[in-house]
């Protein structure tokens, strides 16, 4: 993004190509084999299947090819009427899902039973998902592959060059490349981009898919420099997030935009003025809370970004490019970002705060036995569009408490219940008296009584 690139909910559609099938199959009489897109709303597959004998199951195994953690394959059951040559169709409602980015690669194929019990497997397809309303053009580079419309062949040269350049950096500044091409989709503008991808923020300018190796981007179409330092910046979240892939493992959030924001050269003037500014009315926000989701209120985004880079260069400048990478590859080795930090550096978040604080001439950090507020971790864009991130809804803040009773409880909060308590400790007490003096008095006159008979 300028984050973390997002996170889709497609748990069901992690997939690698087609496993081999463990059954002896035969050839499948297929035809009009076919998907046909909606996009980005729906991939709806289609065909015509035949045997010898009436059909009695269909199933549609289907998946997209990105870097995960295992094999999994999808599996969809049309609705049909037995026969020998039966149309079966099932749409993949990405609404439902959660979108694919666009430039993805789908694969499909049927498997059906007839009545004699012979198992057929039609040959795999493949398509991309992308929209067809656009004159999409391709210019090819070494390891890399810019898909644009809507602008000339100049354009795309320049932002290809970008992109050459970003790798470039990442190579020798962090020894991270490609293992394959990676694709750069480039919209005209911000309103095509968020057309393409479905539930995201409305001012959302870019966004990385480190493990489909894809980016998109929209185009400010007022400012060159900023455009061209965005492919630099979006393509670095593709090769850490491909370095650092892990299916148990995090980044910080700081750590990964820090490393992108490097990639481009340094801040611009606006961001360092907002950096120093902060430094010196000492309203930096802690390292900690840039571990998680950016806040998406515009100024403590911001600050966020330009606090990412300022600590990712203090460790470079002051320790080596060399211990980012080993950073790194402690990170995806699963552990913890304090453990990785005291393996490599000795020194946890805190003390990683501390060092920085004292390097950029800030206040030292202030160490608060109290519960510390954080916000929901949110969402946001993986590029800031160059109008600046617009006014969004405050995240709801949350407690975080030290033990199963908050010390921070405001003593107000307690007294009514502490006047209560000791109300019915003395109502007790004095029915207690009340009780025994009854039965005293009984006692007494009971013994008066005898003694009257006795004299």
């Amino acid at each position: 993004m300028r984050t973390k690139p997002i996170l889709l909910l497609l748990l069901f559609v992690l997939f690698l190509p087609p496993a081999q099938t463990s059954f002896a199959a035969h050839k499948a009489n297929v035809t009009t084999d076919q998907v046909v897109f909606d996009f980005p709303n729906t991939a709806t597959f289609s065909a015509t299947l035949s045997s010898d004998s009436d059909i009695t199951s269909v199933t549609l195994e289907y998946g997209n090819q990105q870097q995960t953690c295992g094999e999994v394959v999808a599996k969809a059951f049309p609705d049909f009427t037995s026969a020998k040559t039966i149309q079966v169709e099932w749409a993949w409602d990405m609404r439902q899902s959660g979108s694919l980015p666009p430039g993805a690669s789908l694969w499909w194929h049927w498997v059906y039973t007839d009545s004699s019990g012979q198992i057929f497997v039609s040959e795999t397809q493949n398509a991309t998902w992308l929209d067809d309303i656009h004159d999409w053009q391709t210019l090819v580079g070494e390891d890399l592959r810019l898909h644009w419309y809507g602008n000339d062949k100049a354009f795309a040269q320049n932002m290809l060059n970008a992109g050459l350049e970003g790798l470039r950096r990442n190579k020798e500044q962090a020894g991270l490349g490609p293992d394959q091409p990676i694709d750069l989709y480039v919209y005209p503008n911000y309103e095509d981009m968020q057309d393409a991808i479905l539930y995201e923020p409305s001012w959302t300018g870019g966004m990385a898919f480190p493990e489909y190796n894809i980016f998109i981007m929209g185009i400010s179409a007022s400012d060159s420099t900023w455009d061209q330092n965005t492919v630099i910046h979006e393509l670095t979240h593709i090769l850490v997030g491909h370095f650092t892939f892990s299916c148990i493992g995090t980044i910080p959030t700081w750590l990964n935009e820090g490393l992108s924001m490097y990639s481009e050269g340094g801040l611009d003037s606006s961001s360092q003025s907002h950096l120093d500014q902060a430094i010196r009315s000492d309203t930096l926000l802690t390292v900690r809370s840039l571990n998680g989701g950016f806040s998406e209120l515009p100024d403590k985004a911001n600050l966020s970004y330009s606090q990412s880079y300022s600590i990712v260069n203090f460790l470079i400048e002051n320790y080596g490019q060399e211990k980012i990478t080993d950073l790194l590859i402690a990170l995806r080795d699963a552990k913890p970002i304090d453990d990785a930090l005291l393996e490599v550096y000795g020194f946890d978040t805190d003390g990683l705060e501390d060092a920085w604080r004292q390097f950029i001439g800030a206040p030292p950090r202030v160490i608060s036995i109290q519960p510390t507020s954080q916000p929901t971790p949110t969402f946001i864009p993986t590029y800031v569009p160059v109008s600046g991130i617009p006014p969004a809804v405050t995240p709801t803040p949350y407690v975080v408490p030290t033990s199963s009773f908050s010390d921070s409880e405001p003593p107000a909060s307690r007294t009514p219940f502490i006047v209560l308590t000791i109300g019915l400790i003395c109502i007790c007490l004095t029915l207690l008296i009340i009780i025994g003096v009854v039965v005293l008095g009984l006692v007494v006159r009971s013994q008066n009584h005898k003694a009257g008979k006795n004299g």
